[in-house]
């Protein structure tokens, strides 16, 4: 192995914006399912081949926070064993799709089954219901999802109904009343709700017939990755210490509630999937539009016993109206026992990549990453690595909260630091 200043010598090699991927297309695999606030695919994997060709001996790859999967694809495409963790269920069924790919003979043979379905008058279906339904999605357009939702259900394959399922994510958020300009759900005007047009089934029947060309060939499940749904910070406890190589991962910048809402944005694709194909999940994760992200990192749901007593954590909260200091407190508290956790799965001289951003909070910026690397130093663990890119093409709202009724900007930078054990 070589020394730790090549990985360092590496990065700073790559010229100016070379980081910030600008004008880099996205992979069309990547396309199958908006989520929100990925990863670049072309970021990760430059950094994972860096971190690979310094240390020939990673052979698996841990994302605590796996998102739509873009870190654990990337991985897998360097041959590396991606294991995942996400309580999220749409998060989940968009990377498990992306990683064990589809038999691509069936699905074509399939997708005429479907046309011929939901182009069939009459194809027996009936109409779906969830609460507030009515107050999301326009009649027309009820009707238009009911029917597809009804002839997946049809499908025995569970790989291809998991497809169908996935490429119907965009579609639901395309036709939906729920702004774009923003993850919450926020309803759009009545103006704007009636210039939707129903071309529901058209652009379905496109989605499946064009997304499955650029996924693997399927693989089995239990042989070429992990993915553990829950909690991150009981099921990091069930990866065994010091197995990892390589962590490669974004924690949530702050609570779900006040930032990137996660939860939110994937309730409405999550209630139109057939609840048979959520069934390995808590059903409390579904109970409510805010159920989820309550229950994730930092959220109202989270244990607040272990306490982080940090230096500059402290400084910051003397800058910020006290009413602020719970949320925050708890976010850091749970963000810090969750490193913990990633530590201790860590093998001895082996990696840990971690993306961050620095939100604001009561419009004061909050400085997770020198948190982050005050903790971290003090368990013996350096840096070895941090620079930072501007965010073009990371999928972020413009603006993400609002203090005093003043919208405040997203974040426009975020950083990569690289730490060794």
């Amino acid at each position: 192995m070589r020394d730790n200043m090549s990985i360092q010598n590496r990065i700073n090699q790559k010229e100016g914006t070379f980081w910030d991927f600008e004008n880099t297309a996205k992979d069309m695999l990547h396309r199958i399912a908006t989520y929100p606030a990925t990863m670049v695919p072309d970021m990760q994997r430059e950094i994972i081949s860096i971190i690979i060709e310094e240390n020939p001996s990673i052979q698996n790859i841990l994302d605590p926070f796996h998102g739509s999967g873009v870190t654990l694809v990337e991985g897998k495409k360097l041959g590396l064993l991606p294991i995942g963790i996400d309580i999220n269920p749409l998060a989940h069924i968009i990377t498990k799709v992306k990683l064990q790919g589809v038999d691509k003979n069936k699905i074509s043979s399939q997708n005429a089954i479907i046309k011929k379905n939901l182009e069939d008058i009459n194809f027996a279906y009936n109409i779906y219901n969830f609460y507030k339904i009515d107050k999301w999605f326009k009649s027309e357009i009820i009707e238009s999802l009911s029917k597809i939702h009804c002839a997946i259900k049809e499908i025995e394959d569970n790989n291809t109904r998991e497809y169908y399922w996935v490429c119907l994510i965009n579609i639901v958020r395309k036709y939906s009343n729920t702004r774009s300009s923003t993850f919450k759900l926020h309803i759009k005007s009545q103006e704007m709700i009636n210039t939707i047009q129903n071309n529901v089934i058209q652009d379905f029947l496109k989605s499946i017939n064009t997304h499955y060309k650029y996924l693997p060939d399927f693989i089995k499940t239990e042989e070429d990755f992990t993915l553990i749904s829950g909690d991150v910070k009981e099921k990091l406890k069930e990866v065994p210490k010091e197995s990892v190589d390589l962590i490669c991962t974004s924690p949530p910048y702050g609570d779900n509630s006040t930032t990137v809402t996660y939860g939110q944005y994937s309730m409405l694709p999550l209630y139109w999937i057939a609840s048979e194909d959520l069934k390995e999940f808590d059903e409390e994760l579904l109970k409510n539009y805010s159920s989820l992200d309550s229950a994730s990192l930092g959220g109202i749901k989270s244990s607040k016993v272990f306490e982080y007593d940090s230096a500059i954590l402290k400084e910051y909260l003397s800058k910020i109206s006290e009413k602020k200091h719970r949320k925050v407190i708890g976010f850091i508290n749970d963000y810090i026992e969750t490193l913990q956790l990633m530590l201790n799965s860590l093998k001895k001289g082996k990696y840990i990549v971690l993306t961050l951003g620095n939100r604001r909070v009561d419009n004061k910026i909050m400085p997770l990453t020198d948190i982050t690397e005050e903790f971290l130093l003090d368990k013996g663990i350096p840096l070895i690595s941090k620079f930072d890119r501007n965010i073009p093409s990371k999928r972020i709202p413009r603006k993400i909260s609002r203090v005093n009724d003043i919208a405040v900007e997203s974040m426009s930078k975020e950083y990569i630091m690289i730490f060794q054990k």
